[in-house]
């Protein structure tokens, strides 16, 4: 597996947004901190590229950014002053975003900022896991777009009614779909979408095992495995076409 989206942080030496988003998507997503805008081949397609603004690094400038925009998605986060006339052009630029985050948004760990993060890149990661998932576990294509979803949402797909409400389909319609590949309850299905991509992520990416269970949306170990257990049991015949979770 490529080694997925890095968040790219331009700021100055100080900027509070360096421990805080380091922090806070640890075990989520990389975050590259620089004061200058690191050389090509140490980019990937899908990558995030962060501007301090209220924290600029010295001698950046938008014509130093621009070339960004060809990799990946740009946000630019000013103080809670507007943004700089100087970086305006570069703001209304297709694939720029700008995320104001002001003092009293900074010491609070700049939560929004986060969150709108995570999503963005949720979306990515959980597309690539997705894939490993599918192929090593062909059954499950005819709901491919359920397995993206999961792997997209780990920590918004809780239960049922979860999933119904991300795919748009009554939970009824969702029940009969599942129950084709034999799996007779939904939670079944989820939890062993989730226990296949902790797997996968363990496999081909060998994170620690608390972030691999963060990054597949498993909080409690112990409910996990005892959801597992009741799967294998009610949902049998599901599991005879698995190659994995056969122990």
């Amino acid at each position: 597996m490529d080694r997925g989206p890095a968040v790219h942080l331009f700021a100055r030496k100080g900027s509070p947004l360096i421990a805080q988003l380091s922090l806070s998507l640890r075990g989520f997503v990389q975050v590259r901190w620089s004061e200058r805008v690191p050389a090509v081949d140490r980019l990937e397609t899908g990558d995030i590229f962060v501007v301090d603004l209220a924290e600029l690094p010295p001698h950046l400038k938008p014509d130093d950014v621009a070339p960004l925009l060809d990799h990946g998605g740009l946000w630019l986060v000013p103080g809670g002053e507007a943004v700089h006339p100087y970086w305006l052009e570069l703001a209304s630029r297709s694939g720029t975003r700008v995320v104001p985050c002001d003092a009293e948004a900074r010491s609070r760990g700049v939560p929004h900022l986060v969150d709108a993060l995570q999503d963005a890149l949720g979306r990515q990661s959980g597309r690539q896991l997705s894939r490993l998932v599918l192929d090593q576990e062909p059954v499950f294509r005819p709901v491919e777009p359920l397995v993206e979803l999961i792997c997209q949402h780990p920590w918004r797909i809780r239960r049922p009614r979860d999933l119904a409400l991300h795919t748009g389909m009554g939970i009824g319609p969702l029940k009969r779909q599942l129950a084709e590949l034999g799996f007779h309850r939904v939670e079944h299905f989820i939890v062993c979408v989730r226990m296949v991509a902790f797997e996968q992520l363990m496999a081909h990416e060998r994170l620690p095992i608390a972030m691999a269970r963060w990054r597949v949306g498993i909080g409690d170990t112990t409910n996990a495995r005892r959801q597992l257990r009741r799967a294998k049991k009610s949902s049998k015949d599901a599991f005879l076409k698995l190659r994995s979770l056969v122990a």
